[in-house]
């Protein structure tokens, strides 16, 4: 029986950051789709230092990026919504739920997975499409599962990355990916050159081929709903 999963996040790049493994895992199973929405083109992040573009290029360039990882972590469908970056939170009400509402419709996605209520950064835009993706899934009737991908309290501790996460009770599922997929995932976040410090700031060892990992190459959620009429059997496993 063929499964649908939809990742909904804010940014380009938000995908490689949280679980590039998972989705990597995720496209070489049979009968598995992926979709990823990114609310935004990413247009007020960096251009690189030095600057790769100019910043009225930076939504076009980023799109481009995003498409080049998404080839690499194996996702069969993307959407890149046309959102101000960094605007999220100053939508009319029900603006970017209603999207999200119109996109689940029109994938019918099993699993959604998203930001957690704290966006992991704080940022607005990871909080506001966390709120909207929420607000959506439970309106619609059609996703099974809701899971925020998170960082538990005690690797935070350890890392110091990210600046919010979860406490380790809270933790629904781990999932550790292959050593055969930590390449594709390094090359996912190298795809994204134009936020290179940002990436490099999260992964001291991200230009070291055979020394990367990516915190232990583990990836970390949290099952945040639940149809009502939907197995007991976690989709996400």
């Amino acid at each position: 029986m063929s499964q649908t999963f939809m990742f909904v996040f804010a940014h380009p790049d938000d995908e490689s950051f949280t679980c590039g493994g998972t989705l990597l895992e995720l496209a070489n199973k049979k009968d598995i789709k992926t979709v990823l929405y990114s609310a935004t083109p990413g247009d007020a992040g960096k251009c690189g230092e030095p600057a790769i573009c100019r910043p009225e290029e930076l939504a076009s360039v980023r799109r481009k990026e995003l498409e080049k990882a998404s080839q690499l972590l194996g996702i069969d469908e993307l959407y890149i919504g046309e959102y101000q970056d960094g605007k999220l939170n100053s939508l009319p009400p029900n603006v970017l739920k209603n999207d999200v509402i119109n996109r689940i419709k029109e994938i019918k996605p099993d699993v959604v997975i998203t930001f957690p209520p704290h966006g992991l950064s704080g940022h607005p835009d990871h909080k506001a499409i966390q709120a909207a993706t929420l607000q959506a899934v439970q309106e619609t009737n059609i996703v099974k599962e809701l899971y925020y991908t998170t960082f538990p309290q005690s690797l935070a501790d350890e890392t110091g990355h990210p600046a919010f996460s979860d406490p380790d009770d809270s933790i629904t599922l781990m999932k550790s990916f292959s050593s055969d997929h930590i390449n594709p995932v390094r090359e996912a976040l190298l795809a994204h050159r134009t936020q290179h410090l940002s990436v490099e700031r999260a992964f001291p060892t991200i230009y070291n081929q055979e020394g990367f990992m990516k915190y232990n190459n583990k990836e970390y959620f949290m099952k945040a709903w639940e149809n009502a009429e939907s197995s007991s059997k976690s989709l996400l496993t």
